[in-house]
């Protein structure tokens, strides 16, 4: 294990200190300590900046990562579970939004927690960019200027084109 350092995290839709807490293994009260800024606990705002104090030591690689699903049409939570290999209680849990788990829309902002395979060096001649909300790998062709064939290329580790994430890290050829 290894001593963390302090670390800023923006906070997105369906964050909760709690569930801030349990990923990063702190009390609610030392992320408190850290942001005396947060007036209140049971309040944070997407973009707001949280800061995760250094107290607990963690393991070298904490092997998760947060991202944001949509829901389409057909969707339920065993099959976004299945999809991300998660599972339904899981899935429930990291989603306090969700009152009844047989009970989801399209549309619907699903917050995931999952264990990502790491992540392929990125291509020569390309440019990092992260995804941000409502993006798709056509937007960002067309913001680019880059064909999205070349951006699909440059992104082996995308399964599905048309599923991406805000935070993704996504490689972009340079024209």
């Amino acid at each position: 294990m290894n001593q963390r350092p302090q670390v800023n995290i923006v906070v997105i839709p369906g964050d909760t200190l709690f569930f801030l807490a349990g990923i990063f293994n702190v009390s609610i009260e030392q992320i408190l300590i850290a942001n005396p800024g947060i007036i209140n606990p049971n309040v944070l705002f997407p973009g707001q900046i949280v800061t995760i104090p250094s107290a607990a030591p963690v393991p070298p690689n904490p092997g998760f990562a947060r991202a944001q699903y949509l829901v389409r049409l057909g969707d339920t939570l065993f099959s976004i579970a299945q999809r991300f290999g998660l599972t339904v209680e899981l899935l429930w849990a990291q989603n306090l939004q969700i009152f009844d788990p047989f009970l989801i829309f399209v549309n619907q902002v699903i917050n995931l927690v999952v264990t990502p395979p790491l992540p392929p060096p990125p291509p020569l001649n390309t440019i990092q960019i992260y995804v941000s909300l409502a993006e798709t790998l056509i937007s960002i062709a067309r913001r680019t200027g880059v064909t999205l064939q070349a951006i699909i290329a440059a992104n082996p580790q995308i399964v599905d084109p048309n599923i991406i994430f805000v935070g993704q890290i996504i490689n972009v050829p340079l024209r």
